[in-house]
């Protein structure tokens, strides 16, 4: 016994006077009767037997109701056969009873008992047919057989049509055509509740019947009797037109449709199919499930308004067709790709867009449907209908969709835009100064350019509609963009052809400038200075917002719906129909690819500001014609923290690279793999090529909006760096480096002090079996004079990145023997200064223009590839593939020294082509370079010269025999003359240069000696440059910049400057009087007294560069020195350009000292003379 709080541990009784056991009778696993006895059993045989009484009573109704559709059926069989007995003795040889009374007779019988399934019904559906057709339908007419009849009649003729067209006579199908036509003809709202199966039976009809089918003119009358039936409500037509385009146009293969589609054509109201295209709407059935549906119903309705022939042209047809284009673009855009082997090969392979398809989409393209299409709206509008602001922003929409839809020929349809003339009421128009004038009467362009901060509040609440762009019903201000963004997309063209003469003719007409008569249209198109300043002060501010505020513009679209066009709600791409589940999941995920107006997502529109501001800035560096200060932006920063703010983001890119969340810029985003789209198969590459396309534009999107958040003004500096001050950008550019020198060494800046911390971390200093050696080992090299670049890259190139550490030079003279000195950075200098010279100027990878500047040699790969060839390698040999590589790594690693020498700080004496340096700041995946007609004039004058001359023919050109092809040279200097042809654009030595395209055929020109010949010597030299400068730096400056920033500073020699910061020693060693010693003081009034060319002589003599360094020399490392060299009058200076040492004797006199200093700069006196 234990206590408890009653005072008793015994069990309480527990009495059931129910007389059930414990148990709980669901938990049984059966319903048949168990062991268990008492009230429990008796419940559960209750339940199982009215279980067993329910399903007994299910199995009676169940054989009830099955008797009963037995007997129907059996009962229905038997009418239907008894019936088909009447109908066989009605039509059979010993029937004598005349047609009209038979079909009388024919008609209920034939209703009653028709089965599709069963093909002699349909046998018997074509004799009633026959009896209808013979008698012209009198028992209908006679009110014998009630009309209504007649629908299920054209039921029954539309099945019977469907299974005959496939695997039925051509007596059948013509019977039943002619019936169609006739039920029409005699009811047209019969077909009205069955418009969309007739259509899809009449396609199958076209599929099915081929090109020799002689029942073309039935399939006319049928297709066309519903659109123009007679006496029947709007509606009907309205839906016939639905139908027609949704069930029938959507078809593929229409074969005898698309063989005469002249005929068809005639009787089909184009205006009304647009507008009924344009009125289709979302909740309407969807009749087709793909995007190849919708493709089809594009290539039918430019067939048939090709067919018309129209010699007017309503711009409802064009709202129509930009419909269309609007939601095929991503198909349109993979098919005609810019990419030629990658387009070869999926055309090949997968027909993503079908022949006809494409043949048909081409056509609106080409000349006639571009200048035509212009001719005829222009002709149909007149002058005072296409100057209205609406028409010419939807022309400026169509005309941007058109180039979305078909990169490959963008440049084709911006130039046949660019020699169109539009009247206005003030006469015609280049189109160029057409949108122009329409651009500045804008709404949106008069706000963006009052005010530096307006642009922002205009795309925030472009941002914030609730409906994003589409096709039809735009807003006001999608229009206003629309027509901005095509006057873009032709300046940029017109830049690029553009010469200065031309360009310059319009800032300054009253210069002196050679005017042809007429005046060409280049010149015609460019614009005075008055409006040029607005225009770039419009670009400045617009592209400013776009990168600085992209983050707040893109977090504010996200989330916001876009509005799918009718058109592609009633066409639906995806392969499941969508569900309520789809759409609350896509509202939960952020878009990552926002459109700002249809065909054109925001990074599309913001490169495209950005190429033309830059192209005009571009222009302005080279030949300024803006003020100064005019690009710049310095109010919208707190330009004191500026820097600090700059290398704080980029140390939290720099992060984001480490931890994989930001991935570097590759080309590979946009290309597809061919042999993934080979496999794939037809029915599914153009959604994996849809898919793939996607798949990469969300990874940049979604890269660009991190950057965007977490380094706004690091998208500035690395797009439109100009508005940033030349000497901030420098500094800033010296403190990324100081900032990964840091990283990579982990703070050990200085080099001795980084070697010792290799040796410390790697086995330590004494220990000569330890790694630390080895590694600094690797870092050494031993460089033969004569020899430096060969020598350079067998014991540095396998560093790689590893490049930006401290290297330690040995050199050895021509006996092999190692000459005296330590490396403390002055040898290192040398050997940088002594590669760049010696690959420059002795070896062939860079040729020069007539300015003494270096571009890499666009003959070099095509003379080895000769040689090779005449060695008979093949480019499958490894021989071959070794020597061409072994050209590229040279390339390469010329672009790693240059690297080292920016990295460094060290000033070379080496000045690049303007054009080269404009490669620089171009990505693999994004080449910003644009080749244009005036750095032609960098590279070649002759040539240069007679593309002007060509572009100011006034005579045909085609006298010429010019074709798109040119002729490269294939051999270098003393090797016999080589020449190869090429095309510019494919099968170019078929298309003669005429004067109409005479424009592309310059820019091609241009785009091949600019970039194309010697796009993979480049590509090789940037690929070891931007190893060690990141592109990123690369893109702060332009191309007088860069230049400054590898050679210094061309501006006259600040004497004084010098003198602040230089050093000295020895005898000249200031002493505690601080008073500089007599010749040191002779030596600045001399150089004070010498011309700018003089002192740049001497500056070259000390420093190796004739160039200050771009802060002053107090960025001079290591600093300008001067030391004794002795009392020896006769003595001349001397130098240690590795050390920036000027060794100077201690001369009496200012004109001796000149004397001598300028007889050993002009004589090259230096080491053999000290």
């Amino acid at each position: 016994m234990f206590p408890t709080f009653t005072g008793s541990s015994r069990k309480a009784r527990n009495v059931n006077l129910s007389g059930q056991k414990t148990t709980n009778p669901f938990t049984s696993t059966s319903w048949a009767p168990s062991s268990a006895s008492g009230a429990s059993k008796t419940v559960a045989s209750a339940q199982a037997e009215r279980q067993q009484r329910q399903q007994e009573r299910d199995r009676l109704r169940a054989a009830l109701r099955i008797q009963k559709s037995w007997r129907g059926h059996r009962v229905r069989r038997n009418l239907r056969t008894e019936r088909r007995e009447l109908l066989d003795q009605l039509y059979g040889a010993r029937s004598t009873t005349a047609p009209d009374q038979r079909a009388l007779q024919a008609v209920p019988l034939v209703l009653a008992v028709f089965q599709a399934s069963r093909p002699e019904d349909h046998q018997r559906l074509g004799l009633v047919a026959q009896d209808l057709l013979q008698t012209r339908f009198s028992a209908f007419h006679s009110g014998q057989l009630h009309a209504t009849r007649l629908n299920t009649l054209i039921r029954a003729v539309i099945t019977a049509l469907e299974r005959t067209a496939t695997g039925g006579t051509h007596s059948q199908t013509q019977v039943f055509l002619e019936t169609l036509n006739e039920i029409i003809k005699l009811r047209p709202e019969a077909v009205e509740h069955v418009l969309g199966q007739y259509y899809r039976v009449l396609g199958r009809c076209c599929h099915n019947m081929g090109p020799d089918s002689q029942l073309p003119g039935l399939l006319r009358t049928a297709l066309v009797a519903p659109l123009v039936a007679d006496g029947v409500s709007a509606s009907f037509t309205q839906s016939a037109y639905r139908d027609f385009a949704f069930s029938f146009l959507t078809q593929q293969n229409l074969v005898v449709f698309e063989r005469n589609v002249g005929a068809f054509a005639a009787d089909v109201d184009t205006d009304r199919l647009s507008e009924t295209l344009l009125a289709a709407a979302p909740g309407e059935p969807k009749t087709a499930d793909s995007l190849n549906a919708l493709l089809w119903l594009l290539a039918h309705f430019i067939a048939l308004q090709r067919a018309r022939q129209r010699q007017t042209l309503h711009l409802h047809y064009l709202r129509a067709l930009h419909l269309l284009l609007s939601a095929l673009t991503n198909q349109l855009r993979v098919h005609f790709s810019v990419s030629g082997d990658v387009r070869d090969a999926e055309e090949e392979a997968l027909e993503a867009v079908p022949p006809y398809v494409a043949e048909q989409a081409v056509s609106l393209i080409d000349k006639e449907g571009i200048t035509e299409l212009l001719e005829k709206i222009t002709s149909n509008q007149g002058a005072s209908s296409i100057s209205d602001q609406e028409d010419a922003s939807f022309l400026a929409g169509y005309f941007l969709t058109l180039i979305s839809c078909f990169p490959k020929f963008a440049d084709d349809i911006r130039m046949r835009f660019y020699l169109a003339d539009i009247p206005t009421q003030q006469g015609k128009l280049p189109a160029v100064r057409f949108f122009w004038n329409a651009v500045r009467k804008t709404s949106l362009f008069s706000v963006v350019v009052s005010s530096q901060d307006a642009a922002l509040d205009v795309l925030r609440q472009e941002l914030s509609v609730a409906t994003f762009a589409t096709a039809s019903g735009q807003s006001h201000s999608k229009r206003e963009w629309q027509t901005v963004l095509l006057f873009l997309e032709l300046y940029v063209f017109v830049l690029r052809l553009t010469d200065d003469d031309d360009f310059f003719s319009e800032l300054n007409p009253t210069a002196s400038y050679e005017v042809p008569a007429p005046v060409p249209r280049l010149r015609a198109s460019s614009l005075p200075l008055a409006e040029l300043k607005r225009l770039t002060l419009f670009l400045k501010h617009l592209g400013f917002t776009l990168y600085y505020n992209a983050a707040e513009l893109l977090d504010r679209a996200t989330g916001v719906t876009k509005s799918m066009s009718s058109i592609q709600d009633f066409l639906a791409s995806p392969a499941r129909p969508r569900t309520p589940e789809d759409s609350s999941q896509n509202s939960k995920k952020p878009s990552t690819n926002v459109t700002l107006i249809a065909g054109i997502d925001f990074g599309a529109f913001r490169g495209l500001v950005t190429t033309a501001v830059r192209m005009l800035y571009e222009r302005d560096s080279r030949r300024p014609f803006l003020p100064k200060g005019h690009w710049l932006m310095t109010s919208k920063f707190d330009m004191e923290g500026f820097l600090s703010a700059v290398v704080l983001e980029e140390q939290r890119q720099h992060e984001l690279r480490e931890s994989g969340g930001d991935e570097a810029d590759s080309s590979d985003d946009d290309d597809f793999s061919s042999r993934n789209l080979v496999h794939a198969g037809p029915r599914h590459s153009l959604r994996h090529a849809q898919l793939e396309k996607l798949r990469g534009q969300q990874k940049r999107a979604a890269r660009d909006r991190l950057r965007a958040t977490i380094g706004p003004k690091m998208e500035i500096l690395r797009n439109m760096p100009f508005v940033i001050p030349f000497e901030t950008r420098v500094q800033i550019f010296r403190q990324f480096v100081y900032l990964d020198k840091e990283r990579r060494r982990k703070g050990y800046i200085d080099a001795d002090q980084w070697r010792m911390s290799v040796l410390n971390e790697f086995g330590g200093m004494f220990d000569r079996g330890g790694n630390g050696r080895d590694i600094l080992s690797q870092h050494h090299a031993e460089i033969r004079r004569g020899h430096v670049f060969s020598d350079a890259m067998k014991d540095f190139w396998g560093l790689g990145e590893g490049l930006k550490e401290p290297i330690q030079i040995s050199f050895v003279d021509e006996f092999g023997i190692q000459e005296a000195g330590v490396d403390g950075g002055g040898v290192t200098k040398e050997f940088l200064t002594s590669v760049t010279k010696e690959a420059f100027t002795q070896e062939s990878f860079f040729v020069t223009n007539k300015n003494n500047a270096y571009y890499p040699n666009p003959c070099i790969i095509d003379a080895q590839r000769q040689t090779l060839r005449e060695a008979r390698l093949t480019p499958e040999s490894e021989d071959y593939q070794h020597l061409m590589a072994e050209t590229f790594r040279q390339f390469e690693f010329l672009g790693r020294i240059i690297g080292k020498c920016m990295y460094e700080g060290i000033l070379i004496d080496i000045v690049f082509a303007g054009f080269f340096l404009l490669q620089w700041t171009s990505t693999e995946s994004d080449s910003n370079y644009r080749a244009n007609i005036n750095d032609l004039r960098e590279l070649d004058e002759e040539l240069y010269q007679g593309m002007l001359s060509l572009k100011n023919y006034p005579g045909d050109v085609g006298d010429f025999g010019l074709d798109f092809t040119i002729t490269d040279q294939a051999s270098l200097p003393g090797q016999p003359t080589r020449t190869i042809t090429r095309n510019l654009i494919p099968n170019g030595d078929k298309i003669a240069v005429t004067n109409e395209n005479r424009p592309l055929y310059i820019s091609y020109v241009a785009r091949h000696r600019l970039a194309a010949q010697s796009y993979v010597q480049t590509r090789a030299f940037l690929r070891g440059l931007r190893m060690i400068i990141s592109p990123s730096w690369l893109n702060m400056f332009n191309q007088t910049e860069l230049q400054r920033l590898v050679g210094g500073d061309n501006s006259e020699i600040d004497v004084e400057d010098l003198r602040r910061h230089a050093m000295y020693s020895g005898v000249y060693q200031i002493g505690d009087d601080g008073q500089e010693h007599p010749t040191v003081k002779l030596f600045w009034e001399v150089m004070r007294g010498l011309a700018d060319h003089e002192r740049r002589d001497v500056l070259k003599y000390v420093t190796s560069t004739p160039r200050a360094p771009l802060l002053g020399f107090s960025q001079l490392s290591p600093p300008f020195t001067i030391r004794d060299g002795g009392q020896d009058q006769e003595r001349l200076p001397s130098a240690s350009t590795c050390v920036n040492l000027l060794k100077l004797p201690q001369y009496k006199s200012a004109a001796v000292l000149k004397s001598k200093l300028l007889y050993a700069v002009q004589s090259g006196a230096g080491f053999d003379l000290s």
